[in-house]
């Protein structure tokens, strides 16, 4: 892993002196070696010296310029900020295709996560419903065996009520017979 990260980080670097030394020969090249010797309107057989003077000078300042770009990048710490942003890029999750996830902003992070969350949300609901809707249906059941062992109960307390009247009338005919025996 080790190797991998100072590679990516070594990559970097080369593509940003490469992009850089690229700006830089174009730059020295919208002055051609030909513009350059008439530019100085001297004889023929001075060319030769111009045109090498025109090398040793594009060179010259091509080298300056990639050495000034590594003592800035030194100086502000471009290796390390190279390294930290290799580190955030080897910590994105890897896609099947190879290539990372995107990093995105807050915002879109939110809404994501939002759309992301809708399914199992609707799932989630779809459950309270069905729960919603059997319990719905066994108070109904229950509320119909209440019912059922009210209308038992009423006839059972009224058969109760008729049963004590009618031990109540026995018990006073004994008594009146007993009254009457006890009388004779």
């Amino acid at each position: 892993f080790l190797f991998r990260r100072s590679n990516g980080l070594r990559m970097a670097k080369l593509q940003l002196t490469h992009l850089f030394a690229s700006s830089v020969d174009e730059a020295l090249g919208s002055c051609s070696e030909q513009a350059f010797c008439d530019g100085f309107n001297l004889p023929a057989e001075h060319a030769q010296v111009l045109a090498r003077a025109h090398q040793q000078a594009t060179d010259k300042l091509r080298g300056n310029a990639l050495a000034e770009l590594n003592l800035i990048s030194d100086e502000h710490g471009v290796d390390a900020a190279l390294g930290r942003l290799d580190s955030l890029k080897a910590e994105r999750p890897l896609l099947p295709d190879g290539s990372r996830c995107l990093v995105a902003a807050p915002k879109e992070s939110a809404l994501m996560l939002n759309e992301a969350a809708q399914p199992a949300r609707r799932r989630h609901v779809q459950a309270m419903r069905s729960a919603l809707e059997q319990i719905d249906q066994e108070n109904a059941e229950l509320e119909r065996q209440l019912a059922e062992q009210r209308a038992v109960l009423q006839a059972v307390t009224a058969e109760v009520g008729a049963c004590s009247s009618t031990f109540q009338q026995t018990a006073e005919a004994c008594e009146q017979w007993r009254d009457g025996l006890r009388a004779t």
